[in-house]
């Protein structure tokens, strides 16, 4: 776009990809009490005289979101960069797409021949990149990028400062004297959602013993198994594929009180196959309470700010057995006479590793290998209350009522 391309600002709920049009046209002034109750809207820069945007912007403050779409004049998204808003007030860059069409009337997000790039970016700047140029008809390439820290971040902008968070370089923006209003929109039928990380889903029920949940492959029902007690000298939480363990392991940033903590598994099983049974997630209990709140657990370096949309941290299962430990009991390494004690797993096995001061608690894996993200869940006045592991097993699932 050329240097100080003029642009009309209309506030709006979004646009609208298959009938290429603005939808929930706003009042500035609601847009901008959006923008301070942090709640979604967007903003559209269209070129006087025309209805399509140039620029579109997404934002949602309270997810710490927003994003600038770039659209060309057939109404297709060309370009895409996603921000998240940091602790420090500040915007990251953690993502970039691009798409090259050829012709006018080639698809948007064509898979076959449109050219495409993909670029994301971590706390520190590193990254990595895919290029396609010719979709997924052509070859493609893969590698790791790096930008510095200051290439990424900008100031969050002030409602109405959209230069910055436009890409477009300098702008001339003006607001309608009596722009266009359109009745409101429901939330459910607004054209777009932030990008939001996976998050936990009925973790109270999976924690009920008796609740019934309808799988794809059967209905079952949920068993409280005592898994028994960890015993923690640090209170440093290591939760790991046990053929994993080292005494380099990392342990999880929130730390709990030492002590003994009760281990409680949540089993499934299949109502028309009692004998068939799996662990949907195993929970570390570390103070009385009911929770309040849930949150990712960290290993040192990580920030859940920069995971995409469904995305976790998780640690990754190739025995079909994960663990819970404390940091001092780990092993130096993990030998066949320990495997084949963590091999005893049905569906849980307490083992104390030769002159550790504390125990490792096994356990199987829902459905076997994978990655499992471990959920914290807090207390109403930010105490931790338990730290869970959930195999996904029941993540999609809804509970059934009696």
């Amino acid at each position: 776009m050329s240097e100080g391309t003029s642009f009309e600002v209309i506030c709006c709920e979004g646009w609208d990809p298959a009938a290429r049009v603005l939808v929930g046209r706003l009042a500035p002034g609601t847009a901008r009490e959006r923008d301070a109750a942090g709640e979604q809207y967007a903003v559209a820069l269209v070129r006087p005289g025309t209805e399509s945007p140039s620029v579109l912007l997404e934002i949602a403050w309270q997810h710490h979101f927003a994003r600038c779409w770039h659209v060309d004049e057939q109404g297709r998204r060309r370009a895409s960069f996603e921000y998240r808003l940091l602790e420090d007030g500040s915007l990251f860059l953690v993502r970039v797409e691009q798409w090259t069409y050829k012709t006018p009337d080639q698809e948007e997000f064509d898979k076959q021949t449109a050219g495409r790039v993909e670029m994301s970016f971590g706390p520190e700047g590193e990254g990595w990149m895919h290029q396609a140029p010719d979709g997924y008809a052509g070859g493609s390439s893969s590698g790791r990028a790096h930008k510095p820290v200051s290439e990424l971040t900008t100031p969050k902008p002030a409602f109405g400062e959209w230069e910055s968070l436009a890409n477009s370089g300098p702008l001339t923006l003006r607001t309608p004297e009596a722009p266009e209003i359109d009745p409101p929109l429901p939330l459910e039928a607004r054209p777009w959602r932030p990008s939001v990380p996976l998050r936990p889903n009925g973790m109270v029920e999976m924690f009920t013993a008796g609740t019934r949940f309808a799988l794809r492959s059967g209905l079952v029902e949920v068993e409280l198994q005592d898994a028994g007690r960890l015993r923690m000298s640090s209170g440093r939480l290591v939760a790991s594929d046990p053929a994993f363990l080292d005494a380099d392991s990392d342990h999880f940033t929130v730390t709990v009180p030492p002590g003994e903590h009760r281990v409680e598994l949540s089993v499934i099983r299949f109502v028309d196959e009692p004998a068939h049974e799996r662990v949907a997630a195993a929970k570390l209990v570390v103070a009385d309470g009911q929770v309040a709140t849930w949150e990712v657990a960290l290993w040192p370096g990580q920030n859940a700010l920069f995971l995409g949309d469904g995305e976790f941290y998780g640690y990754g299962v190739d025995s079909g057995t994960g663990c819970f430990a404390d940091a001092d009991a780990l092993p130096e390494e993990v030998d066949d006479d320990l495997m084949e004690k963590f091999a005893e797993v049905d569906p849980h096995v307490d083992i104390t590793p030769e002159g550790a001061d504390g125990n490792i608690i096994a356990f199987a894996t829902g459905w076997g290998d994978g990655s499992y993200p471990t959920w914290i869940g807090r207390a109403a006045d930010g105490t931790p209350v338990c730290f869970v592991t959930d195999m996904l097993v029941l993540n999609g699932a809804q509970a059934l009522t009696a």
